[in-house]
């Protein structure tokens, strides 16, 4: 499938999680997150579900974020990364490669969280 470039209209910001930090109880830390740099993107919604968390529905929204492979940069990227868009954070899903066509292009799904972590 081929990608036009002018369809990578949005810009997205990659955050790596830091290396893992115990407390003084011995358990580990939340992560801090390293802001890396801003990279091209062609957004779409997935789905935009509710879902029950704790006995309560929240509305949760899942997007795919299709970017250049940048796995030769950054070879760790998965699901412990995280994304900037739109003013929200976004916890990753799923890293995948959309074709090995040159040049290639993964599609990262993600869900917004707010700034305590829930499910937006």
């Amino acid at each position: 499938m081929k990608h036009n470039p002018a369809e990578l209209n949005r810009k997205i910001t990659l955050q790596r999680p830091g290396p893992p930090v115990r407390d003084e109880l011995g358990g580990l830390q939340e992560p801090v997150y390293e802001t890396l740099r801003s990279f091209p993107a062609k957004v779409t919604q997935r789905n935009q579900s509710r879902q029950q968390f704790v006995a309560d529905y929240v509305t949760a929204d899942t997007r795919y974020f299709v970017i250049r492979d940048i796995r030769s940069i950054y070879p760790g990227i998965n699901a412990k990364w995280r994304l900037l868009y739109n003013g929200y954070t976004w916890i990753i899903n799923k890293v995948e490669l959309l074709d090995e066509e040159k040049p290639p292009y993964i599609q990262i799904t993600a869900t917004a969280v707010n700034g305590s972590g829930g499910i937006i």
